[in-house]
């Protein structure tokens, strides 16, 4: 996308009070619009014309990780505008039901990260909010 509106959806996936996070292949953030620089994402994408959020959602973390997830519940919305590209995020609490870690061409690595974990690798902060607002839900 070069320009325009874009609305993606993001899972914050708990299992055992931990929480998935991907890295991005080398090929994948050089495609990238928004964010050739940083490694770290959860699973999720852009949703496409005609699907609704959930739907899209269920659709990306099934390509990226081929997981079955139980969405719970949105836990974040926000925008992120750049590149003459808006998109506006939704962050979705999703609990992990089955399935092995199958990653696609997206993405080299995952790990299962408790919070301080996550917070001890350094990783960004809109990634770090997300699981923390995840977890306080948990308890």
């Amino acid at each position: 996308m070069k320009g325009g509106f874009a609305l993606a959806a993001k899972a914050v996936i708990i299992k055992n009070d931990k929480a998935l996070i991907l890295r991005r292949s080398e090929k994948e953030m050089k495609g990238s619009y928004l964010n050739k620089y940083e490694p770290w994402d959860l699973p999720g994408g852009s949703i496409r014309f005609h699907e609704n959020c959930t739907e899209g959602l269920l659709r990306e973390i099934g390509e990226e990780t081929s997981f079955k997830v139980k969405i719970i519940k949105p836990i974040r919305i926000f925008d992120v505008v750049k590149n003459q590209v808006h998109m506006t995020i939704v962050t979705y609490m999703c609990l992990y039901r089955s399935g092995g870690v199958y990653l696609s061409e997206e993405h080299d690595k995952y790990y299962w990260l408790t919070l301080k974990e996550a917070e001890d690798m350094r990783l960004p902060k809109w990634i770090i909010k997300d699981i923390k607002l995840a977890m306080n839900e948990l308890k």
